[in-house]
């Protein structure tokens, strides 16, 4: 334990005012004292009084409220001149993993973290106790904990306070952190608790309290929702399992949509090795919830979330001079539309939008989206399409194995009238019929275009079956359709939206928000985004991390050799005594007014 090696004053000239000492002795030996006397009536009292009440000298008769009133001023003079006590310990570092590996079980039955904890107390009983002690965390980021605090007893109740978080932390950013504690001549020790260990030599300050023996573990990895075929309801979800133990295993995972089962499935998965599970036709649903069996000790990566939100809708801007004919669109799931004509169309209005479809209509500059032109007008100064109209068309040859032919019989298409296009620079027929193309496709500056001589429009669904089937081919392939989402990570930091003023944890935790600002998920679950009006945006957050999963071969964390300093002896620190000064002082007040100023005053005779 430190010792406390010399006592000092700040301010030393401030002990000048004990000469007000003197003072209060002084008003005290002239200040009025009672006294005996007969007299014939009240006029002759009060002229005594007055001439003989007050007397200056004398015997002092010094009472309670004398001392008392001495022993305030003697202490306040003594905390105006700033009193301390010198005393010397090693400043000690203490890094606490708290990352989401951490909440594994040990083989004794408690998690890491709660190991890490007791194993930092232990060291703290046989450290220098006496000096200062600072405090950091590893996850999401490496942060301190607080300031600097005084002992190991402050330190104690700092870590006490601490909490693990579903979040992984960053090797990187911990090994950075790692090595400016090394670097700093200052400190005397540093304690590294974790799971993760330090890679060979480590440094001399460095204790490390490891907690990370290995443990078979099965795993979730990323659960995917998709919607494998353009404007269908249902949806597909893709969940990959890996079996991080010494002995292949049968994964299992049990789907739930809003509380509800709908799909299950399994695999035989070797040890060390990935699968992936499939399950299509899911219905509709707001919240899905994956749980995988059988449990083991690190239960948070053995249950994932998504939501039915996750899948983005395709925003559609259809320009048409009869936008009637687009509104049909608007009745397929996981499509907005918005129409246009001709001469309300600007360019400004592709901002908001995934896919332009411009029918009897061309733009005047190559739009900044993918796009179809439907039956365009001739001398068209942008794509150039060379068109030659007719009055009945019909196809001819189409490739058997194409994202736009695709399921699409083209024998049963019933063709009004449309047009036959020429050869063209960039874009290739993909459906030719006797007077030429009928539906060319291209790429230009990394989009897509494609270019019908026919209209598929109005969307008539399964009254037009085949025409239907390639209408959602068209759609789908200039979407991008088949771009997964696998929703969002834990320790991620993401813009909040445009709209949202407040947040709501898993845990039901209301947090006031900024559109714009950052906002990091540290917990696993589903979170509400919440605006000024409509119901609240959900989106999942799970660990995703594969890597922080695999409890059996933990990479080290390496500490560049350069950064070592030579450990600090101890260090000189000054506690202040002055708080502890006005406290007695306030106790004293306190006490003459309960016990000295409570007491009658006798009454002269």
């Amino acid at each position: 334990m430190g010792l406390f090696n010399s006592f000092g004053l700040l301010n030393p000239g401030a002990l000048w005012f004990l000469a007000a000492v003197p003072a209060l002795i002084a008003a005290y030996l002239a200040r009025e004292r009672p006294r005996q006397a007969t007299v014939s009536s009240v006029l002759a009292l009060r002229a005594l009084h007055v001439m003989r009440g007050q007397r200056f000298g004398g015997r002092p008769r010094f009472t309670w409220t004398f001392f008392l009133e001495l022993a305030a001023l003697g202490l306040a003079v003594l905390a105006m001149a700033g009193p301390y006590l010198l005393r010397r310990g090693a400043p000690i570092a203490i890094v606490l993993d708290n990352s989401a590996a951490m909440q594994a079980a040990t083989p004794a039955g408690k998690s890491r973290f709660e190991t890490a904890v007791a194993a930092l107390d232990a060291a703290l009983d046989r450290a220098d106790s006496a000096g200062a002690v600072t405090v950091y965390l590893t996850a999401p980021q490496p942060r301190q904990m607080g300031g600097t605090l005084d002992g190991a007893g402050a330190a104690r109740e700092a870590i006490a306070h601490a909490r693990t978080v579903d979040a992984p932390d960053d090797p990187a950013a911990l090994a950075t952190l790692l090595g400016q504690l090394n670097s700093d001549p200052h400190l005397g020790r540093i304690l590294f608790a974790s799971y993760r260990p330090i890679a060979a030599p480590v440094p001399a300050r460095f204790t490390p309290i490891g907690v990370g023996d290995p443990i078979g573990n099965y795993a979730i990895g990323r659960f995917i929702l998709s919607r494998e075929t353009f404007g269908a309801a249902a949806l597909h979800a893709t969940i990959t399992v890996a079996n991080f133990s010494p002995a292949p295993a049968t994964l299992k995972v049990t789907l739930e949509g809003d509380g509800k089962p709908v799909g299950a499935a399994e695999a035989e998965t070797a040890a060390g090795a990935v699968a992936t599970l499939d399950f299509p036709r899911l219905p509709p649903a707001a919240v899905y919830r994956a749980v995988l069996t059988p449990g083991d000790g690190f239960m948070l990566d053995n249950t994932a979330y998504a939501t039915g939100s996750s899948v983005k809708s395709v925003a559609i801007l259809f320009v048409s001079p009869t936008p009637a004919d687009g509104a049909s669109l608007g009745a397929i799931p996981g499509i907005t539309l918005v129409t246009r004509t001709p001469d309300q169309y600007t360019p400004r209005d592709l901002a908001a939008c995934d896919l332009a479809i411009f029918e009897y209509a061309a733009p005047k500059e190559l739009p900044g989206v993918n796009a179809l032109l439907v039956m365009p007008p001739p001398d068209d100064p942008v794509f150039r399409l060379r068109a030659t109209a007719a009055a009945r068309v019909a196809i001819a040859n189409w490739p058997a194995i194409d994202p736009l032919t695709d399921g699409v019989n083209f024998r049963l298409l019933n063709m009004r009238s449309g047009e036959y296009f020429g050869g063209h620079p960039w874009m290739d027929a993909v459906v030719s019929g006797a007077g030429g193309g009928l539906l060319l496709s291209g790429v230009r500056g990394g989009r897509r275009y494609v270019a019908a001589g026919f209209n598929p429009f109005p969307y008539l669904g399964r009254g037009n079956l085949p025409m239907s089937i390639l209408t959602l081919n068209l759609m789908g392939y200039l979407a991008g359709f088949g771009a997964h989402t696998g929703g969002y990570r834990t320790g991620e930091a993401w813009l909040v939206p445009a709209g949202v003023n407040a947040i709501i944890r898993p845990s039901g935790e209301r947090v006031p928000v900024s559109a714009g600002a950052l906002f990091t998920a540290a917990t696993q679950g589903v979170y509400q985004l919440a605006g000024a009006a409509g119901a609240p945006t959900l989106r999942a957050v799970n660990l995703t991390d594969l890597g922080v999963s695999d409890l059996q071969n933990v990479p080290p964390i390496a500490i560049a050799p350069g950064a070592q300093a030579t450990p600090a002896a101890g260090a000189t620190m000054r506690q202040p005594l002055a708080p502890w000064l006005l406290a007695a002082i306030l106790g004293l007040i306190v006490f003459e007014s309960l016990f000295v100023y409570r007491r009658r005053r006798p009454v002269a005779a």
